[in-house]
């Protein structure tokens, strides 16, 4: 009988969903949850080589997400009024991001298990103290346990505002979803609102998201203006949505 495992979002037994060849060369099972919709690898033996460099060779598009990430960001921080506040960027890989929000005059800080930073150099996170607000950009899908990875984040801020690229439903198969990334391997689980919305309420979280790939965990209620970039609606709007940003 096929290996079942518990889901690492809400502990009840996944089933068989689909399998793949990872890094060319690495069998993998890939499970489903029935109850929250999350899709997980496992069994993973090759993630050691999957992380060789932190940054992939594949990922030719760093330069211009900062950007993007950056213009969200600062809206979502001034909405929110916390302009003066203090903030880290965890996973922040080589700390393009941090430097593009510290020239817009943020005290954005940074902190990365894999990489070391190119940029903003002198603001590594020491691990103490508080902040407004963490961003952790294209790092749930990484995560085999997000609830016990994201623990210590949750102790040491209020807001977690994050990318990560949500399940279409119905889910698809492994070669039928770019996401999913076998060539590269670092991308072992998939999320739907539901399972997003549960690992936050574990932490202590409210779920904001937009239904696609922009989120954000919340204790307490937000701006209606957050709400409002959040939102399926602007994630439709395209160029609507990026004067809104600018007007914020």
């Amino acid at each position: 009988m096929p290996t079942t495992f518990p889901c690492p979002v809400c502990s009840a037994a996944m089933a068989p969903f689909d399998t793949a060849i990872v890094l060319g060369r690495f069998p993998a099972e890939y499970h489903r949850c029935p109850e929250c919709g999350v899709v997980a690898t496992r069994e993973t033996p090759w993630l050691a080589e999957a992380y060789d460099s932190a940054i992939h060779a594949a990922d030719i598009g760093l330069l211009r997400r900062a950007r993007r990430l950056s213009a969200m960001t600062s809206a979502i921080i001034r909405f929110e009024g916390l302009k003066s506040g203090r903030f880290l960027d965890w996973a922040a890989g080589y700390g393009v991001f941090t430097q593009a929000m510290r020239d817009k005059g943020f005290d954005f800080w940074q902190h990365d298990d894999f990489a070391s930073p190119v940029f903003a150099t002198s603001f590594k996170d020491d691990g103490e103290g508080r902040y407004d607000m963490v961003t952790a950009f294209e790092v749930l899908e990484h995560l085999a346990e997000p609830r016990a990875e994201l623990a210590h984040l949750a102790d040491r801020t209020d807001r977690i505002l994050f990318t990560t690229s949500l399940l279409p439903d119905p889910a698809p198969k492994i070669s039928d979803w770019w996401y999913y990334m076998p060539g590269v391997g670092q991308h072992i689980t998939f999320h739907t609102v539901d399972s997003l919305r549960r690992v936050g309420e574990h932490l202590g979280y409210e779920l904001t998201s937009n239904g696609g790939n922009w989120h954000l965990f919340h204790r307490g209620p937000i701006d209606v203006r957050t709400k409002a970039v959040l939102s399926p609606v602007i994630l439709s709007a395209g160029r609507s949505a990026r004067k809104l940003l600018r007007r914020g």
